[in-house]
């Protein structure tokens, strides 16, 4: 309800101040007029035995009495907290409705009208300032650096709605270069998997001709396993590798990377390698499989016919004897650069040293580009070679490159720690991260090291750096936490995450992400402690009915996780709680239920919540529903029904947890009237088996893990 329909309930008849009724109705008037609901704004008006501070917020409780203290003094009045049971058993329903429920009582310090006029003269001049002051809304306009972050953790965390929305922000910023900008929306239709859409973009053939960054190019052959050899259309990819002339639209690209670091690419480039009839190169990717497992699907598909429908498909073209061709030209025309680049090292001719220097940025050779560099500026210094425009620009660039050359973590940590500008710090990691050791398989030494520099890093000149490598990072500890690997690294990147000025919706969930994945594989006692006050500080700083899903999936990850502590978890807990019940009048009838049936799982008293009629009727659209959850967390249906009992009154919530395509999973998938899809928690088999018999758009798909994650997801379905 507004605050000028129930201000008259409240204040009653200002009959009763006699002389001063015009003041009165005057200062109650020009507050309500200028009042600014859910902005922790406060009002002072009579009620009862005097004026009273109303807020609907503790913030607006603390702002009010600060300037009402300053303008009134203690000479005038002191102020006093109301109890919130008089306030619950005394305030009119109108006013309760506002939100306005928390109070102070303004108690005049003398008595008689002197003491009287005293206080309502000062309460004149503060809402004549206070109400006279123009209210500006500021508005924080995140930078470049924060989008990119965001965007990029947005694709960590599957959201394509956030995802899609920041690549839009980074467009309009106008910071970003087009080609960059095509860059990132590859970056997104990857990340989604959407390849076919990929393959559609009218820049495409330009882009396999231009210089790209090596991770560019490696999504580029992902996208061609995808988009042209796993059609269900095609009874073999090696034969469709042939009929679909992959060689002679894609040849240049693959034999340029070589060796890929994704299972996708290696299978094409193996097909690449067979088609050229290269058994060295066929060689080394097989040698680059990551198991046993992959090396046998590898040798399997080299070892496939090259036929399809009886066809015989012929081998790669070669050039007509009677025409001179130089072989280092085929070569680079051909994407073989480590053909090129071999030429010139044996031979450092001054006609092949511009071709090698493009060899080199054109493959992101970066264990060449150092002796190439050294052969070409010895060319230079006697005489031999004068580099055109061209060549003097490729020149640079090499330099550029073998400066920026990290061999691992550590190394690339202390460089962004120190006092020199690195503007390529961030993507010298994404370019370069899947080629170094993984932090897990550091010495301890090694990995305080890079810990320290971290650290160090975050608070320097090379901030924003560190900033865009924030989702690098993060990928990098889940790896290690998926290794069983608990050493300080994933604690510093989580003090990293905390410390973001720009503490956005992304990072949250980034850091929610790491902390579940930390506490499952399991912290000591110590380390424990030191990640749940760092969690409560990080609530303290956010707190506010918009981060209340944030705070309820901590709590959820808290309840669900081992607990090496039990003191410090429930010590915790209550004080996350006990924060979040200051903005109760603000949350919904879910975020309510959520909160206190989590006190409840981590044994603190839980309070009882009486759902408003208006938020009743949302969840009522599922009593009497089938509610299907598929996910492979244990206990996922119970938990979901354990909550959603107290929302509404479904008929069934049945849990599916199949790895494989089952008859029991295709008929849930078909019959229920909700389906909850946690592709969190699941296998490929068993989503593909519920996306043929239900389309995506009648999936309820979590954005975020866990129970409270599908509880969300469920209520921004029912409230389209």
């Amino acid at each position: 309800m507004r605050v000028d329909e129930a201000i008259g309930e409240l204040v009653g008849d200002l009959g009763r101040f006699g002389a001063f009724t015009d003041r009165v109705e005057g200062l109650v008037d020009a507050q309500v007029k200028a009042f600014r609901p859910a902005s922790n704004d406060w009002i002072v008006v009579p009620w009862a035995s005097g004026f009273h501070l109303f807020s609907d917020s503790s913030e607006g409780q603390r702002r009010g009495r600060e300037v009402v203290f300053a303008f009134l003094g203690p000479a005038v009045a002191s102020l006093e907290t109301v109890p919130e049971d008089r306030l619950q058993a005394e305030l009119p329903a109108s006013w309760r409705a506002t939100g306005l429920t928390r109070a102070s009582y303004i108690r005049r310090t003398g008595q008689g009208p002197a003491a009287a006029e005293r206080l309502l003269s000062r309460l004149e001049d503060l809402v004549a300032s206070v109400v006279g002051r123009e209210s500006v809304a500021l508005q924080f306009k995140p930078s470049s650096a924060d989008l990119l972050r965001d965007f990029r953790l947005a694709l960590l965390g599957r959201d394509d709605a956030t995802a899609r929305l920041l690549i839009d922000r980074v467009a309009l910023d106008g910071r970003v270069s087009a080609e960059n900008l095509r860059y990132l929306r590859i970056e997104y239709l990857a990340a989604f998997g959407r390849w076919a859409e990929m393959r559609a973009m009218p820049h495409i053939g330009a882009l396999l001709q231009a210089r790209r960054p090596r991770v560019i190019s490696e999504t580029l052959i992902r996208m061609i396993w995808w988009a042209e050899l796993a059609g269900p259309e095609y009874q073999s990819a090696k034969a469709a590798f042939a009929t679909r002339g992959v060689m002679d639209a894609f040849g240049p690209l693959l034999r340029s990377v070589r060796l890929p670091s994704t299972p996708e690419g290696r299978a094409v480039c193996l097909l690449a390698a067979d088609a050229d009839r290269n058994t060295e190169w066929l060689q080394e990717v097989l040698d680059s499989a990551v198991d046993a497992e992959e090396r046998h699907r590898l040798e399997g598909l080299a070892a496939a016919p090259e036929v399809e429908d009886g066809e015989t498909v012929a081998g790669p073209d070669e050039p007509p004897a009677s025409e001179a061709v130089d072989p280092v030209a085929l070569a680079f025309r051909d994407g073989r650069h480590d053909d090129v680049i071999a030429h010139f090292v044996e031979q450092s001719s001054a006609e092949l040293a511009e071709l090698a220097l493009q060899a080199v940025l054109d493959s992101g050779a970066s264990t060449s580009a150092p002796t190439v560099l050294v052969l070409v500026r010895e060319l230079v210094d006697r005489g031999h070679l004068a580099l055109s425009r061209h060549g003097r620009r490729d020149f640079a660039e090499l330099q550029q490159l073998v400066d920026d050359a990290c061999p691992g973590w550590v190394e690339w940590a202390s460089r962004l720690a120190s006092d020199t500008r690195w503007a390529d710090g961030g993507a010298v990691a994404r370019n370069s991260a899947d080629s170094w050791a993984p932090v897990a398989s550091l010495e301890a030494g090694k990995v305080d090291e890079l810990c320290d520099a971290l650290l160090e890093a975050s608070g320097g000149v090379n901030a924003d750096q560190l900033r865009a490598s924030i989702d690098v990072l993060c990928r990098e500890t889940a790896d290690s936490l998926a290794a069983g690997s608990t050493n300080d690294f994933c604690q510093a990147v989580l003090v990293l995450l905390s410390a973001q000025e720009n503490f956005s919706e992304m990072v949250r969930l980034a850091y929610l992400d790491l902390f579940a994945a930390w506490l499952d594989v399991g912290p000591t006692a110590s380390e424990y402690g030191d990640i749940l006050n760092l969690t409560s500080e990080i609530w303290v700083r956010i707190a506010s009915p918009n981060a209340i899903n944030w705070c309820v999936s901590v709590l959820e990850v808290l309840a669900d996780s081992p607990c090496p502590d039990d003191a410090k978890r429930t010590a915790s807990a209550a004080t996350i709680i006990n924060s979040a019940r200051q903005h109760v009048g603000r949350l919904s009838f879910r975020e309510r239920i959520e909160v206190e049936g989590l006190a409840a799982d981590l044994g603190l008293p839980a309070l009882d919540v009486e759902p408003p009629s208006e938020e009743r009727d949302v969840w009522a659209s599922l009593d009497g529903k089938l509610i299907g959850v598929y996910s492979l967390l244990p206990r996922a249906a119970a938990s979901l029904e354990s909550r959603l009992r107290r929302l509404c009154q479904p008929r069934e919530v049945r849990g599916n947890s199949d790895t494989v395509a089952t008859q029991a999973l295709r008929s849930l998938a078909e019959r229920a009237d909700e389906l909850v899809v946690d592709t969190w928690h699941a296998a490929h088999q068993a989503t593909g088996a519920i996306d043929a018999v239900r389309p995506k758009d009648r999936q309820v798909l979590p954005r975020q893990r866990g129970v409270s994650g599908f509880l969300r997801a469920l209520e921004e379905v029912l409230e389209r």
